[in-house]
């Protein structure tokens, strides 16, 4: 009996070793400097998002408003970086305004927003299995046939040819390159992060298995949004047919 004990506390204690852990960077910015920018919303996205992947038990660290600078994010990443294993989960969420290939941070002073082209070479160092990334703003759409180039990112290393050569990206976006992304105060929060928390508590799950799968997610996403943009907003997927199948959450 105390061999099969032994043995079988080695094996749980094999397969805690091996399991899977999600890292969690959920950033939101309503209160932008000065009061001509700000939103109503974002910060309240952000904080749900978050309060959810810590029910899961997720390594949740979240920026909001002021704290969510180019910066801090960066340096969030970096940190992930170095302790997510192979057998691990990144998740990014970014909520707020954003522009043609940009991410619209907050920024004081001499600080500057960030880019696509930066977010996806810092996401890149993460050794992970897959890399699941949600984006609410404006133009988000661009993050997927962006051509930005710097020193470290070449203009012909653009998102597409990233996901085709590494292919363990899973990008929801909120809207098309050309449209706007738009919040409620009437459901409290945007369209596109109301619809990706109702599919991620198992709205999605057309199979009713318990699993959210990246394509019952995405289809649950797509319909909700067109329903109650009016068709003026519609999201976007970028990820290879190799990881449709793959489970985002348990619900």
């Amino acid at each position: 009996m105390k061999k099969l004990l032994s043995l079988l506390f080695c094996v749980a204690l094999a397969l805690s070793a091996n399991a899977q852990k999600t890292y969690a960077i959920i950033t939101g910015v309503s209160n932008y400097e000065g009061d001509d920018h700000d939103l109503a919303q974002s910060s309240k996205d952000a904080k749900s998002i978050a309060a959810l992947y810590k029910e899961k038990d997720a390594s949740v660290t979240l920026f909001t408003s002021k704290y969510a600078t180019r910066d801090n994010i960066i340096a969030q990443i970096r940190k992930v970086a170095k302790v997510a294993t192979a057998s691990d989960r990144v998740v990014f969420s970014y909520s707020g305004h954003g522009a043609p290939n940009i991410l619209c941070t907050y920024t004081t002073g001499n600080m500057k927003m960030l880019s696509y082209a930066e977010l996806f070479k810092e996401l890149n160092k993460c050794l992970t299995k897959d890399i699941v990334v949600y984006i609410d703003a404006c133009f988000s759409g661009s993050a997927a046939s962006s051509a930005v180039g710097t020193k470290a990112l070449p203009v012909e290393m653009n998102w597409r040819n990233m996901v085709k050569s590494n292919p363990r990206y899973i990008l929801f976006l909120s809207s098309r390159e050309s449209e706007t992304s738009a919040e409620s105060g009437l459901i409290g929060a945007g369209f596109f992060t109301r619809a990706l928390i109702k599919g991620l508590r198992g709205k999605s799950d057309v199979n009713a298995d318990r699993n959210v799968t990246v394509m019952e997610l995405f289809r649950y996403i797509y319909k909700d949004v067109l329903l109650h943009s009016d068709k003026k907003q519609h999201p976007q997927l970028v990820a290879p047919k190799t990881l449709h199948d793959t489970v985002l959450m348990k619900w």
